[in-house]
Protein backbone atom coordinates (compact mmCIF):
# COMPACT_ATOMS: atom_id res chain seq x y z
CA UNK A 1 0.00 0.00 0.00
CA UNK A 2 1.39 3.40 -1.41
CA UNK A 3 1.35 6.44 1.41
CA UNK A 4 -1.20 8.34 -0.29
CA UNK A 5 -3.87 5.56 -0.08
CA UNK A 6 -2.48 4.78 3.45
CA UNK A 7 -3.16 8.58 4.30
CA UNK A 8 -6.80 7.84 2.78
CA UNK A 9 -7.41 5.51 5.17
CA UNK A 10 -6.66 6.78 7.92
CA UNK A 11 -8.85 9.90 7.29
CA UNK A 12 -11.90 7.57 6.31
CA UNK A 13 -11.71 5.36 9.96
CA UNK A 14 -11.05 9.10 11.86
CA UNK A 15 -14.25 10.18 9.42
CA UNK A 16 -16.23 7.14 10.37
CA UNK A 17 -15.21 6.59 14.04
CA UNK A 18 -16.67 10.45 14.49
CA UNK A 19 -19.56 9.75 12.09
CA UNK A 20 -20.61 7.38 15.16
CA UNK A 21 -19.39 9.60 17.93
CA UNK A 22 -21.93 12.49 16.27
CA UNK A 23 -24.58 9.69 15.77
CA UNK A 24 -24.41 8.12 19.28
CA UNK A 25 -25.26 11.60 20.70
CA UNK A 26 -27.75 12.73 18.06
CA UNK A 27 -30.38 9.48 18.60
CA UNK A 28 -29.15 9.55 22.47
CA UNK A 29 -30.72 13.07 22.59
CA UNK A 30 -33.51 12.42 19.88
CA UNK A 31 -34.20 9.35 22.91
CA UNK A 32 -34.37 11.66 25.57
CA UNK A 33 -36.37 14.40 23.64
CA UNK A 34 -39.01 11.47 23.60
CA UNK A 35 -38.78 11.19 26.94
CA UNK A 36 -39.68 14.78 28.00
CA UNK A 37 -42.20 17.11 28.70
CA UNK A 38 -42.48 20.34 26.51
CA UNK A 39 -40.44 23.76 28.27
CA UNK A 40 -36.89 24.98 27.48
CA UNK A 41 -34.99 21.53 28.43
CA UNK A 42 -36.73 20.47 25.59
CA UNK A 43 -36.37 23.18 23.10
CA UNK A 44 -32.17 23.24 24.32
CA UNK A 45 -32.62 19.42 23.62
CA UNK A 46 -33.77 20.07 19.85
CA UNK A 47 -30.90 22.71 19.62
CA UNK A 48 -28.58 20.01 19.91
CA UNK A 49 -30.26 17.26 18.48
CA UNK A 50 -30.11 20.00 15.26
CA UNK A 51 -26.34 20.78 15.80
CA UNK A 52 -25.70 16.76 16.30
CA UNK A 53 -27.09 16.34 12.69
CA UNK A 54 -25.34 19.29 11.21
CA UNK A 55 -22.04 17.67 11.81
CA UNK A 56 -22.91 14.25 11.11
CA UNK A 57 -24.34 15.82 7.50
CA UNK A 58 -20.68 17.72 7.09
CA UNK A 59 -18.68 13.98 7.91
CA UNK A 60 -21.12 12.26 5.64
CA UNK A 61 -20.25 14.46 2.66
CA UNK A 62 -16.56 14.38 3.52
CA UNK A 63 -16.94 10.11 3.30
CA UNK A 64 -18.91 10.24 0.18
CA UNK A 65 -16.26 12.28 -1.49
CA UNK A 66 -14.17 9.55 -0.72
CA UNK A 67 -16.17 6.97 -2.08
CA UNK A 68 -17.25 5.96 1.39
CA UNK A 69 -20.45 5.59 3.61
CA UNK A 70 -20.81 6.18 6.98
CA UNK A 71 -20.37 2.88 9.53
CA UNK A 72 -23.62 3.35 11.16
CA UNK A 73 -23.99 2.36 15.38
CA UNK A 74 -25.02 -0.80 16.46
CA UNK A 75 -27.92 -1.56 16.95
CA UNK A 76 -27.56 -3.33 20.13
CA UNK A 77 -25.67 -0.25 21.41
CA UNK A 78 -28.61 2.05 20.12
CA UNK A 79 -31.38 -0.49 21.98
CA UNK A 80 -29.15 -0.39 25.64
CA UNK A 81 -28.88 3.32 25.28
CA UNK A 82 -32.60 3.57 24.47
CA UNK A 83 -33.32 1.29 27.28
CA UNK A 84 -31.36 2.82 29.81
CA UNK A 85 -32.89 6.11 29.41
CA UNK A 86 -36.32 4.82 29.25
CA UNK A 87 -35.09 3.44 32.80
CA UNK A 88 -34.15 6.76 34.05
CA UNK A 89 -36.10 9.42 32.39
CA UNK A 90 -39.94 9.84 32.15
CA UNK A 91 -42.41 12.88 32.12
CA UNK A 92 -41.79 13.60 36.34
CA UNK A 93 -38.07 13.30 35.97
CA UNK A 94 -36.90 16.58 36.90
CA UNK A 95 -35.01 19.19 34.43
CA UNK A 96 -31.75 18.72 36.65
CA UNK A 97 -31.65 15.19 36.60
CA UNK A 98 -32.56 15.22 32.97
CA UNK A 99 -29.37 17.80 32.37
CA UNK A 100 -26.62 15.75 34.68
CA UNK A 101 -27.31 12.93 33.03
CA UNK A 102 -26.82 14.40 29.32
CA UNK A 103 -24.04 16.74 30.46
CA UNK A 104 -22.67 12.76 32.12
CA UNK A 105 -23.13 11.02 28.67
CA UNK A 106 -21.58 14.31 26.92
CA UNK A 107 -18.45 14.32 28.79
CA UNK A 108 -17.75 10.95 27.69
CA UNK A 109 -18.26 11.62 24.40
CA UNK A 110 -15.26 14.86 24.70
CA UNK A 111 -13.30 12.51 26.33
CA UNK A 112 -13.74 10.23 23.44
CA UNK A 113 -13.54 13.19 20.79
CA UNK A 114 -10.34 14.29 22.56
CA UNK A 115 -8.77 10.72 22.43
CA UNK A 116 -9.61 10.22 18.16
CA UNK A 117 -7.98 13.73 17.45
CA UNK A 118 -5.04 12.68 19.05
CA UNK A 119 -5.03 9.50 17.75
CA UNK A 120 -5.62 11.04 14.13
CA UNK A 121 -3.22 13.92 15.08
CA UNK A 122 -1.76 12.82 11.62
CA UNK A 123 -5.27 13.30 9.43
CA UNK A 124 -5.33 16.93 7.20
CA UNK A 125 -6.54 19.70 8.77
CA UNK A 126 -10.52 20.08 7.03
CA UNK A 127 -10.84 16.87 8.14
CA UNK A 128 -9.35 17.35 11.94
CA UNK A 129 -11.35 20.31 11.87
CA UNK A 130 -14.71 18.02 11.77
CA UNK A 131 -13.47 16.43 14.47
CA UNK A 132 -13.05 20.16 16.77
CA UNK A 133 -16.42 21.02 15.32
CA UNK A 134 -18.39 17.83 17.36
CA UNK A 135 -15.97 18.76 19.87
CA UNK A 136 -17.30 22.02 19.91
CA UNK A 137 -20.60 20.99 19.84
CA UNK A 138 -20.47 18.33 22.67
CA UNK A 139 -18.81 21.47 24.78
CA UNK A 140 -22.01 23.72 23.61
CA UNK A 141 -24.23 20.96 24.73
CA UNK A 142 -22.44 20.38 28.15
CA UNK A 143 -22.44 24.24 28.81
CA UNK A 144 -26.26 24.69 27.82
CA UNK A 145 -27.50 21.78 30.24
CA UNK A 146 -25.41 23.24 33.12
CA UNK A 147 -28.63 26.30 33.40
CA UNK A 148 -30.93 23.28 33.98
CA UNK A 149 -28.60 21.94 36.68
CA UNK A 150 -30.32 24.90 39.62
CA UNK A 151 -33.75 24.33 38.37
Amino acid sequence: MDEKQAKLDREIEFLKQLHQAAQMGRDTLEHVNGNIGPGELREAVEQDIFDYSDVCAQITEKLEKRGEDPKPVGKVVRKMAGMMIDMKISDDTADSEVAKMIIDGTTKGVTECTSKLSDFADVADDIKNVGYKLLWVQQKNIDEMRRFLHN
